[in-house]
């Protein structure tokens, strides 16, 4: 029997913005899990893969705004070309990591251009799912190792294990590598956007949905929620029955980013889950 395993995150979107830091959460796996993943202040921003082949996923947040840079797509953020092969390729959205291949020199020289290019003050990370192999890449294209190696620590750039490397461009005291396991798993959590554009930390707990059993939703009772809407990754929505303060998600859905959105007090609460089966 499939169990069904959710993420839950909720937040508030109010008329005027707040200001304050965030919380930049990176998972790392040595498989192709679906939970490989980055969030802010737990709203998970980009989940899983593109492919099973090595790789360097990189991800970039903007600290005027504290939101990730997206992929070139259908017109959208065309500066945001890097050579990157999830370009249009993999899910038909835009991206908010940039993927490259291990053993592609052209690649990883965009990767290299990419990294340099970054504005100063933005967050950078870089994490290599499934596995890493110094040797291989260091064959293909020696400049990109050769950056890193300027960036992060020597020892862990000569490795062959998976690693999460983060930075803040430009600040030469906030290199950072991690590359202990857990169970395969590797994890790192830091502070990020300090006095810039943040989520509201009073309404952060104030969640939309506060139980789930299997496709089976619970609202929060303390909300009078209305024009409910439920979206998939691709921003279709997603037909749902409910009843009073439960939500019943059709059948047959595939894993995947579903985001809850709803009208209540004037005020509209959203909440992206992580959906995955097990």
């Amino acid at each position: 029997m499939k169990q069904i395993v959710t993420y839950f995150a909720a937040f508030v979107l109010a008329s005027s913005s707040a200001y304050g830091q965030a919380t930049l959460s990176v998972n790392c796996y040595n498989s192709d899990t679906p939970f490989n993943s980055f969030a802010i202040d737990d709203n998970v921003i980009e989940y899983s893969l593109c492919g099973t082949q090595p790789a360097f996923y990189v991800a970039v947040i903007d600290p005027s705004t504290c939101s990730a840079w997206g992929t070139n797509y259908n017109g959208a953020n065309p500066t945001h070309s890097f050579g990157n092969m999830n370009e249009g390729s993999c899910r038909q959205r835009v991206e908010y990591y940039f993927v490259f291949n291990a053993d592609d020199s052209l690649q990883l020289a965009g990767m290299k251009y990419m990294i340099q290019n970054i504005p100063t003050g933005h967050s950078v990370i870089i994490y290599t799912p499934i596995s890493y192999d110094y040797n291989a890449v260091n064959a293909v294209n020696t400049d990109l190792i050769q950056e890193l190696e300027n960036r992060w620590s020597p020892w862990v750039i000569h490795g062959s294990d998976i690693m999460i490397l983060y930075s803040e461009q430009g600040n030469a005291n906030s290199y950072v590598e991690e590359t202990t396991q857990n169970n395969g798993q590797i994890s790192f959590s830091t502070t990020i956007c300090n006095s810039s554009l943040s989520l509201n930390k009073n309404v952060i707990d104030d969640k939309l949905l506060v139980k789930q059993d299997g496709t089976t939703f619970t609202l929060n009772p303390d909300l009078s929620i209305d024009n409910l809407q439920i979206l998939d990754a691709m921003g279709k929505e997603v037909s749902f029955v409910k009843s009073e303060n439960t939500i019943q998600l059709q059948t047959g859905i595939s894993a995947g980013v579903y985001v809850f959105q709803a009208t209540a007090s004037g005020k509209t609460y959203r909440s992206k889950q992580l959906v995955s089966f097990e």
